[in-house]
């Protein structure tokens, strides 16, 4: 009659399927798995399908049997095998659906020791003349069920936000909570027999016989705990308990309320009989799950993966690419506040990106050959025409009045140089390298040669703008001297007047206005 139940199969089972999912190599996989959300990869899909085989223990709610939630093991136990197998496709990472095929046997028994009193007389109760037990043959039992991961249902955001205010790595979940609500259908054989002697009875007028066969429709509710081995095998522990549309379980059944009135009718004080016409039983197994997907899904099952992790995962990347620096054309103008995010190696721009064109004439700065060209003159190929320009015998001029003035400081034989600038500028003029270059050599040749720098500008602007305007400009030509050509600048003496020494303290022509802005160059004397 199988008194002993059969877990020596079991363990052996669980031993070994344990050995198979907690090997060497799964067991570094399970370890290098604690990572953060990156872990999801949102060009893929997840595995949303799992197989599970479970292997247990069923215990009877019946009529007859021995105590309400405590089973009785001496033979007949109480406690009996089951087992099967079930099909799960997650539909988001809360619910799924889930079929589930279980077989097993069934099992229970009255008692004439320990427990309570109504325990006790409960098989007098039921109408039998000495103890009885209930079996089963194997039952099979087949149910829909609709599967929740309470776990992803109820996710710690909280946990999630410590770990990055904390710059820690955020864990991913090792262990779930789950349960199952079905419906389905149960097919089975019970019979009752004598504790004595295991001989069949059919003396109490609810018996349903020794030849009871039935199909009744079951609904079972599942509550359970998984814990991830490696991302294909997960190993859980479920108690189920179902509830039959009947009371044919135990192959004892009333007819109506009223049978279990006439029962109680003559019973012993103390009992007291509260029970439905309804039998269930409750199964408690292991399980291991094996987790798979369509061709091409990503390692990762929807159920370890909460809802929000992957777009976590967007929005912290994101959020880390907003602020990072990025110049892509090298300007030193960010991307996101470059107007002109691809602009020419080397080119000058300003603080938008923008090539500047400092002068407007179409020439973008760093191609111009002279990019502050007056717009006050025509302006060919980015250079101003001066039709009516300084000519050599004008220079020259310029250059004799100033040597007349300081002749007594002069070299001999060295001619004096001078360099002009553009209206309300101070930039250095391609036209004036030469000019500067011959200054250069010349204080290379000789070493000792200290120079003087006098700046001047014209008179159209007010005396302290222009006091300015002259020291810049003689600043940029002994700048110009030094950082091209290598010549110490504590060799020059810088001297700007404004326009307080003018060639032409009237002037009214284009052509007198510019010999007063100018630096002048001669050697120092003490």
């Amino acid at each position: 009659m199988g008194r002993t139940p059969n877990f020596i199969l079991i363990l052996i089972f669980l031993f070994c399927a344990t050995n198979v999912a907690f090997s060497e190599e799964q067991k570094e996989t399970a370890k290098s798995s604690i990572t953060t959300s990156s872990r999801i990869e949102t060009n893929k899909f997840l595995k949303d399908w799992s197989f599970t085989i479970h292997g247990g223990a069923t215990s009877p709610f019946t009529d007859i049997r021995s105590y309400d939630w405590v089973r009785q093991f001496k033979a007949p136990s109480e406690v009996q095998w089951g087992a099967g197998f079930g099909l799960t496709k997650m539909i988001g990472n809360v619910f799924g659906i889930n079929l589930d095929y279980t077989l097993g046997k069934l099992s229970g028994r009255t008692v004439t020791r320990g427990g309570f009193a109504q325990d006790r007389y409960y098989w007098q109760i039921l109408g039998f003349d000495q103890e009885v037990y209930f079996k089963t043959n194997v039952f099979h039992q087949a149910t829909a069920n609709v599967y929740i991961n309470w776990s992803n249902m109820f996710f710690g955001i909280n946990r999630w936000i410590k770990s990055n205010i904390n710059q820690n790595p955020w864990k991913e979940r090792r262990v779930s909570v789950f349960s199952k609500l079905g419906i389905g259908m149960m097919r089975l054989e019970s019979n009752i027999y004598n504790v004595s002697d295991d001989k069949p009875i059919n003396g109490s007028r609810y018996l349903k016989g020794f030849t009871n066969k039935f199909t009744e429709i079951v609904f079972p509710m599942a509550l359970g705990i998984k814990f991830k081995c490696t991302p294909v095998v997960d190993f859980g522990v479920e108690w189920r308990f179902v509830f039959t549309n009947s009371d044919k379980l135990d192959a004892y059944k009333f007819s109506s309320r009223s049978d279990l009135v006439d029962l109680l009718t003559g019973a012993p004080d103390k009992v007291s009989l509260s029970k439905m016409n309804r039998d269930a039983y409750s199964y408690l197994n292991a399980n291991f799950t094996f987790k798979f997907g369509k061709i091409g899904s990503q390692k990762e099952h929807s159920e370890w993966v909460n809802p929000l992790e992957a777009y976590m995962n967007v929005v912290d990347e994101k959020l880390k690419n907003q602020y990072k620096v990025k110049d892509s054309d090298n300007d030193g103008v960010i991307d996101e506040l470059d107007w002109e995010p691809d602009t020419q190696e080397g080119a000058i721009v300003d603080t938008h990106g923008r090539t500047l064109d400092s002068d407007k004439d179409g020439y973008p700065d760093y191609l111009d050959p002279e990019p502050f060209s007056t717009p006050m003159l025509p302006i060919k190929d980015g250079i101003n025409i001066r039709p009516d320009g300084l000519t050599p015998e004008q220079i020259q001029e310029v250059k004799d009045i100033i040597n007349n003035e300081i002749k007594s400081k002069t070299v001999g034989g060295w001619s004096l140089s001078l360099i002009f600038f553009d209206l309300d500028k101070y930039n250095i003029r391609t036209s004036e390298i030469p000019e500067l270059y011959k200054i250069a050599n010349l204080m290379k040749i000789y070493p000792d040669l200290k120079v003087v720098a006098k700046g001047h500008t014209d008179v159209r602007a007010s005396d302290a703008y222009n006091d300015r305007l002259s020291e810049n400009r003689v600043d940029a030509a002994v700048d110009y001297i030094v950082k091209n050509f290598g010549i110490a600048k504590d060799r020059f003496v810088i001297e700007y007047f404004g326009e307080h020494i003018n060639m032409f303290k009237d002037a009214k022509t284009e052509p007198e206005h510019q010999l007063n802005r100018r630096v002048e160059f001669y050697p120092f004397s003490k």
